[in-house]
């Protein structure tokens, strides 16, 4: 039986009210797609908190019996499980897997991804949502565009659902693959139902400001026999321009090393003005690129950075170790791109030549997040004098929408056509091999958002904390590992001779028979029950 959603107090943010209250209009009111309620939020803002309380008040009045979160990756649908169950006492499964059918009933809902939503072939998640009242919460719904498959899958699994909230902290794709349940107006533009920009959100001191450092250098390479040597600010070809950045980040050359050694400045002055714990986050090209510039880090400070990439295994431990360590540096390659909270993060270098819009907000999102008990929140990103890149950062408050038209625009002055995407003449790129020479930094200055701050801190709390245990996923888990231990326990100690292969199995098959279920399908008190069993034929044994 799920447990009773209990009562308890929540201080909300203005804005987190206001979109929960346009929420329950939307919902009332008689619109077509009244179902369906977009909010877009800065990230660092609290767009988890505001999904949540949203969302438990409406099962509490009885409008669902069930939630499911979908997320974009293995390590975010954990941390909403984690949060759910903390912030709004709503117990959701992270271990769900297709072939389970439906999650122990124990459990308010599941989180998972859209990937595992796009491998259901059975149409699980379509039954499951057609049988129980169910509430959608989609995080970062542009990931839906990216893969069609997961736009499909999403539409026919939740279609059904009673509600759908999806939230984002950064502008959308500009492609024509329209989102599902996001609504476009006339000029197929995405249309949101909230918003609360990363401007307000500083004029509200709810998120940091952030500061961008930007390094002039000077930059030489090679293509075949010719020679080249320019700065940020000439004025070159694409495939040049191209060149000229992958000389700047290339870890050999001296502006690498003279942005880093700014960058760690930056940092330790940061530590010694009151955060003793502030870190910093490099953003890399590829795994080969990160492990050079974690090199790089470690000949500068001393210490050897974690190096955390998307096909690393144990990404997801080095962050949440990293996060709680007193560590200075990491080095990522796009894994700390998206959802990953690490609020001590203050200073952040950009080496990558990702020029995607999305890409670079995301990045900047994870610097703005506030710390109630800081007086001083500003946080600096040092990146390289690129034109595309300074013009990024110029323009990361302002608001951005999902608009379909804008692949067409694109495509209408391509690489195909006599200009190119910068509005010049389109020239071949240079035939031979390239080969960086040398870099080095020879100037900076520094540049904020045009934002008008407040004055004093006024950091609200969101939610008073209530003291509880490890959220019901936790609990399971650390019961299946002792089952697993008392099991092998047992195999060692029936086994007749020190030769004879334990049956490891043994234990669980004398549960089944004696009418237990698979151990997959148990809910919480049913797995106690079954520890207690365990322990018992245990004892039999000794005695």
């Amino acid at each position: 039986m799920k447990k009773k959603i209990d009562n308890r107090i929540f201080e909300l943010r203005e804005w987190q009210g206001e979109a929960e209250r346009a929420l329950l209009d939307k919902l009332n009111s008689t619109a077509e797609d009244r179902n369906n309620f977009l909010c877009v939020a800065t990230p660092g803002s609290g767009k988890t908190k505001f999904a949540l309380k949203a969302c438990r008040d409406l099962i509490k009045d009885g409008y669902a019996d069930r939630l499911v979160v979908v997320t974009p990756s293995e390590n975010l649908k954990r941390q909403w499980a984690a949060e759910a169950s903390a912030f709004a006492g709503i117990e959701l499964d992270p271990d769900f897997r297709n072939a389970n059918g439906i999650e122990t009933n124990d459990y308010h809902g599941i989180s998972i991804t859209y990937a595992l939503l796009s491998q259901d072939k059975n149409s699980v998640h379509q039954q499951n949502t057609f049988s129980t009242r169910t509430i959608v919460i989609f995080d970062e719904p542009h990931h839906m565009g990216d893969q069609l498959s997961w736009g499909d899958a999403a539409l026919k699994a939740f279609d059904g659902a009673v509600f759908r909230l999806l939230i984002s902290g950064t502008p959308f794709r500009s492609d024509d693959a329209k989102i599902p349940f996001v609504k476009y107006d006339e000029t197929n533009t995405s249309v949101a139902d909230y918003t609360y920009s990363y401007e307000r959100s500083i004029q509200d001191n709810v998120c940091r400001p952030v500061y961008f450092t930007i390094h002039d250098g000077k930059m030489k390479w090679k293509v075949d026999a010719l020679e080249f040597e320019h700065t940020f600010k000439d004025s070159l070809t694409p495939d040049q321009v191209s060149k000229r950045l992958k000389t700047a980040l290339d870890p050999k050359g001296n502006f690498v090393r003279d942005i880093l050694r700014a960058a760690d400045q930056k940092l330790l002055e940061i530590r010694a003005a009151g955060h003793p714990s502030a870190g910093g986050l490099i953003f890399a090209v590829t795994q080969a690129h990160a492990k050079h510039i974690a090199k790089v880090v470690e000949e500068i400070t001393g210490e050897i950075p974690p190096v955390v990439i998307s096909e690393d295994a144990e990404g997801s431990t080095k962050i949440e170790i990293f996060k709680h360590s007193n560590w200075r540096w990491m080095v990522s390659v796009k894994m700390v791109s998206e959802g990953i909270d690490i609020p001590r993060l203050r200073v952040g270098v950009y080496f990558t030549n990702v020029k995607a819009e999305l890409f670079f907000r995301q990045a900047v999102g994870r610097f703005v997040r506030v710390q109630k008990e800081l007086k001083e929140q500003e946080a600096y990103i040092f990146i390289p004098q690129d034109k595309d890149l300074v013009k990024l950062a110029e323009t990361i408050q302002e608001e951005r929408d999902h608009a379909l038209d804008a692949v067409e625009k694109s495509a209408q002055t391509g690489a195909g056509s006599d200009v190119d995407l910068f509005g010049g003449e389109y020239i071949p790129a240079l035939k031979g091999k390239f080969i960086p020479l040398s870099s080095e930094s020879t100037a900076s200055k520094t540049i904020a958002v045009a934002v008008e701050l407040t004055s004093g801190a006024k950091h609200t709390i969101d939610h008073r904390r209530i003291e509880s245990q490890n959220p019901m996923y936790v609990q399971v888990e650390e019961i299946k590992k002792r089952l697993n231990k008392h099991a092998v326990s047992y195999a060692l100690r029936i086994r007749r001779n020190q030769s004879e292969r334990p049956d490891f199995k043994a234990l669980h098959k004398i549960y089944l028979q004696h009418g237990g279920k698979n151990m997959e399908v148990e809910t919480l008190q049913e797995l106690i029950a079954r520890e207690t069993f365990y322990i018992n034929q245990l004892r039999g044994i000794r005695n």
